[in-house]
């Protein structure tokens, strides 16, 4: 794993806490943009995975 993936996991698990925490706290409504991100972080882990 690269330096490059181990940021982006690391910001995609962040923020996915922090939206399930939101969505908690305020709502789906309020904390989509905070889970939308983390499945694009999710999204460019994936893109960015070392080929075999």
């Amino acid at each position: 794993m690269t330096l490059k993936q181990t940021i982006y996991m690391a910001l995609a698990v962040a923020f996915l806490v922090i939206g399930v925490h939101q969505s908690i706290v305020n709502g789906v409504v309020e904390s989509y943009w905070i889970i939308m991100l983390s499945i694009i972080f999710l999204m460019l882990f994936r893109m960015n995975k070392a080929k075999p």
